[in-house]
């Protein structure tokens, strides 16, 4: 990949799924498809240049669709397995973070696996609003798309900041460094709260199912 490639994501899907139980799930049905699959085909359709899919050593990625293995989809991926992801959510942000760095990008954007409704569109503004303001020449640590003021996943953030992020630990996620003030950057507010649901339970599962209009 050239330098000063454009914006690449780092997709977290390491967790260890522990309030579903023994079930994975990454790989729950979602329509004809999974929840893991979900963002994920959205970002290799989008205006990203690349993803970086950190994994689990056990995972042997039967949640991603086939259409994603073929060209020209498969070019925009790889996955990376995080040898210590049961230590926390910051050990897989941390894999994902050097992969994505050799690649010499513009920007970074963090993607969860587990927020099955996630609008394409969403990506592909924030991915917009980051360029523009380097090509301003405007020194934005993140850009992170929020509701009601607060910010949630997907988060752009600057290569600049990638030490600060390398020195979470354990289960920290981005969102610790926004609780700290530790970064300073913008906010893109979006209107739906569903564009940012997470499913972390059972019950959350039987919501989503519920919603099966928005898939």
């Amino acid at each position: 990949m050239n330098d000063n490639a454009g914006v690449i994501a780092v997709y977290l899907a390491a967790g260890r799924s522990l309030r579903m139980g023994i079930i994975n799930k990454l790989e729950l049905p979602l329509g004809e498809k999974t929840i893991g699959n979900s963002v994920l085909e959205k970002a290799v359709k989008s205006e990203l240049t690349y993803t970086i899919v950190v994994t689990r050593e056990a995972d042997q990625l039967n949640w991603i669709d086939g259409s994603l293995w073929q060209t020209p989809l498969r070019g925009k991926w790889k996955a990376v397995i995080c040898q210590d992801a049961d230590n926390g959510q910051a050990h897989s942000l941390h894999k994902g973070l050097k992969a994505a760095m050799e690649k010499k990008p513009r920007g970074i954007m963090v993607l969860l696996a587990d927020q099955p409704l996630l609008p394409l569109s969403i990506i592909n503004d924030l991915i917009v609003r980051y360029l523009k303001e380097i090509e301003q020449n405007i020194d934005i640590p993140f850009l992170a798309a929020s509701f009601q003021g607060i910010p949630r996943p997907p988060i752009i953030f600057s290569p600049k900041v990638v030490p600060d992020l390398l020195k979470l630990e354990g289960d920290e996620g981005a969102r610790q460094l926004f609780k700290k003030a530790l970064l300073t950057g913008r906010l893109v507010d979006y209107e739906n709260r569903w564009d940012f649901f997470d499913v972390d339970t059972k019950e959350d599962y039987e919501v989503l199912k519920g919603r099966g209009h928005e898939w």
